[in-house]
């Protein structure tokens, strides 16, 4: 089904810094909206502003590193997840909508966010293989958290640029939970031009660019169609840090 991205416009202007699997079915929704929205607190502002076509965001995966336990017995309500980790920083905001509602923000949604570090390891999970040889991060939670939606539909995150791990494009991993009940599964790409240029900068050169491609890659690969619709919108640059924007479709 054709499809284009709801997200056309997603600003935040505040008073804050820089801001091994396989693919499973997908569903889609589409129908049209226009909506902005503003939320003002204390000195900092968040626009919001979204027009075109209004799409059920693509099932995929959960991936082989969630939260050990799992994601319903996650404890890290948190904006920062960037615990111990180094990398160039980045800010994600998600906006959650009901595509069977026309667009209707959704608020009180968890949404769960995870992803590995710039050399390419998760916490929690060890004898993981990679540049540095095998590593071990059992007990370790960076990188890792959830938020609840406000009024507005809206979480954020603080967190630096993922690396990357054979044979993955670069990805984050979302799961969106509303009343302890699952409601999507979901991975993001990131813009390569972006990405090639993260991974050859000064904290990422060890590793380097990473050779897959989304198009290429397992998960994002087998629809480009899909693939148009699982990549962030992203903002900023190598010295100030970057924001990444995506709406979160459900059809509820």
């Amino acid at each position: 089904m054709e499809r284009k991205n709801f997200l056309r416009t997603f600003a935040v202007a505040a008073a804050a810094g820089p801001m091994l699997l396989d693919a499973c079915g997908k569903d889609a929704s589409t129908k049209t909206s226009t909506t902005t929205t503003t939320t003002t607190t204390g000195s900092s502002s968040t626009t919001v502003s979204e027009s075109g076509s209004c799409t059920v965001t693509p099932t995929e995966t959960e991936g082989p590193f969630p939260y050990p336990g799992g994601e319903i017995n996650d404890p890290l309500n948190r904006t920062d997840i960037t615990g111990s980790q180094t990398g160039i920083p980045i800010s994600y905001t998600f906006l959650v909508v009901n595509t069977n509602n026309s667009c209707a923000v959704v608020s009180g949604a968890r949404v769960d966010i995870w992803h590995c570090n710039k050399d390419g390891y998760y916490s929690g999970y060890g004898n993981q293989p990679g540049i540095l040889g095998t590593e071990t991060y059992v007990g370790e939670t960076w990188l890792r958290g959830y938020e609840i939606t406000n009024s507005y539909g809206i979480v954020t995150f603080s967190s630096i640029y993922p690396g990357w791990y054979s044979p993955r494009a670069t990805h984050i991993h979302l799961e969106i939970y509303i009343d302890s009940v699952l409601k999507k599964t979901a991975q993001l790409a990131f813009p390569e031009s972006i990405s090639n240029a993260v991974q050859v900068s000064t904290l990422y050169a060890a590793h380097g660019a990473n050779p897959t491609t989304n198009s290429a890659d397992s998960v994002f690969g087998d629809s480009a169609t899909d693939l148009a619709n699982e990549t962030l919108s992203l903002t900023g640059s190598l010295t100030a840090g970057y924001a990444g924007t995506y709406t979160i479709g459900l059809a509820l």
